[in-house]
């Protein structure tokens, strides 16, 4: 599992391949830099867009929604945890696809961690379209904040 080589569930969805990772209601669990265990259910289906690359080299992550139809996407720029400082970097990008709207799409992000840890890595959330999204996977620098 630690390797990535497990089954995964495997979707086509708005001309995007997408691997899953968790379904929907499906637990998350590890432990953080602190050594604290966490878990948290998991508010949505969770996995990958294949074929992508993001800022922490792996493929973008992407949670899907209830609401199929939807053209909308919702970007989320993550930070990383605020320090005593309070100074956050960009982290990676979290996709939300097949929200019906923007307050959904947050609402299942902050719900993806435990605690209040999702409002305070949540720095942006920028909606788009498919259109718009697939250029910015194909031409822009998907290692920067999306815009």
């Amino acid at each position: 599992i630690e390797a990535g080589n497990y089954q995964k569930g495997h979707i086509w969805l708005h001309g995007f391949d997408i691997s899953i990772e968790n379904a929907k209601g499906s637990e998350r669990s590890g432990v953080d830099k602190d050594g604290k265990e966490w878990s948290v259910t998991t508010p949505a289906h969770y996995g990958y867009i294949r074929g992508t690359k993001g800022k922490d080299k792996d493929h973008l992550d992407v949670y899907i929604g209830p609401d199929a139809d939807s053209e909308d996407v919702f970007v989320v720029n993550q930070g990383t945890v605020p320090g005593r400082t309070g100074h956050q970097d960009f982290d990676e990008h979290k996709i939300m696809l097949c929200f019906g709207d923007k307050e959904a799409a947050v609402k299942a992000y902050d719900a993806a961690f435990s605690g209040d840890l999702g409002p305070k890595l949540r720095t942006e959330v920028v909606s788009s379209s498919i259109s718009q999204l697939k250029d910015w996977i194909e031409h822009g620098d998907t290692k920067r904040p999306f815009k």
